[in-house]
């Protein structure tokens, strides 16, 4: 029986989503993973990911459930957001 993948889009909702923080070092992102906050779909990530202050280029990246229960990321891609 083949499996059928399941996407995740902007606007899907997810059950336990989780909005993760990950520096990045030359152009490449570090093992240094800091979780920021629960979120309900992607859009809602994004829109948080964006009025965060940062001190140095980070990318974010959302954890979410699968349908079968697998942990799947979700890549937001880099922000390069300075405080000074």
């Amino acid at each position: 029986m083949a499996r059928i993948r399941h996407r995740i889009g902007p606007d899907t909702e997810l059950s336990e989503g989780i909005l993760m923080q990950e520096l990045v070092v030359a152009g490449q992102s570090v093992p240094y993973n800091r979780p920021v906050c629960g979120v309900v779909s992607i859009n809602e990530a994004r829109e948080i990911a964006a009025s965060r202050k940062n001190n140095e280029p980070c990318t974010y990246r959302v954890w979410a459930r699968g349908v079968e229960g697998e942990l799947i990321p979700v890549p937001l891609g880099v922000l390069v957001a300075r405080t000074y």
